[in-house]
């Protein structure tokens, strides 16, 4: 079973949709806010990283380049005060949209995970998600996280279940092999994965595990990122499994 990749547009819709509720959130908080979901951020500390994150995707794409190494270093240009940190956050996510739109389909530049799609639409689903999973970070500021259209949680699930958990360098390792289901009930897509202790094996199948979990696919997917607990899922067997994966797949900045 495979997940169906959504079009070009369709990923754009998303950055620009986030990023909006994103940008929205933050006012309301201001940029001293702690961020729950990353309690060592703040508001302030948020917007600046999804924001250089933006212009390093932008300049990927629009440079051609093809090691992050050959990055100009004034890629991300003067960083803003606070007066001007939304503004400069908006700025970059219009110019992110704006230079995907614009790339050409056969483009060639550096991507970074085991994916099959044309790297332009690479940068464009991986942008999406990015700025959908920090846009639940500036909305737990705020007390109400917008759940995820069922169809791009799925997407995302996917992404970090055969895209970022099978990397060399993943954290999630066990000496006893231990097995983990992940179904979705407002989602046909189902995956199964293998946690040993070389790297995570994913596959998009039906199959017993140790541990099943299953929910919305917006809640899934923000339980599975560390967005939000595991009250609403359905869990199924050892639940030891799933703390372990939670344990380990963390998002770790610099």
């Amino acid at each position: 079973m495979t997940i169906p990749m959504l079009n070009l547009g369709m990923y754009l819709q998303r950055i620009e949709a986030d990023a909006i509720l994103l940008s929205c959130a933050a006012g309301h908080t201001g940029p001293d806010a702690s961020i729950p979901t990353c309690t060592d951020w703040t508001t302030r500390d948020l917007l600046l990283h999804i924001g250089e994150v933006h212009r390093w995707a932008t300049n990927i794409v629009s440079l051609a380049v093809m090691r992050p190494s050959e990055l100009p270093p004034e890629f991300l240009g003067p960083l803003p005060d606070d007066d001007h940190l939304i503004e400069w956050f908006d700025a970059g996510w219009h110019t992110l949209v704006e230079t995907l739109h614009a790339a050409s389909e056969d483009l060639l530049c550096w991507t970074f995970l085991a994916d099959a799609a044309p790297p332009v639409l690479f940068w464009a689903r991986r942008q999406a998600f990015e700025t959908g999973v920090h846009r639940a970070d500036a909305e737990s500021a705020v007390g109400s996280v917008t759940p995820f259209p069922s169809t791009c949680a799925a997407d995302g699930i996917d992404e970090l279940l055969t895209g970022f958990l099978p990397r060399r360098h993943s954290p999630l390792h066990s000496a006893t092999p231990l097995t983990m289901a992940v179904n979705l009930v407002d989602d046909a897509h189902t995956w199964h994965l293998t946690i040993s202790e070389g790297p995570v094996v994913t596959d998009r199948a039906s199959r017993p595990a140790d541990c099943a979990i299953s929910g919305r696919a917006s809640d899934v997917y923000l339980a599975l990122w560390n967005r939000q607990g595991t009250e609403l899922l359905t869990i199924d067997g050892d639940p030891s499994v799933l703390d372990s994966f939670r344990d380990n797949i963390t998002i770790r900045w610099a």
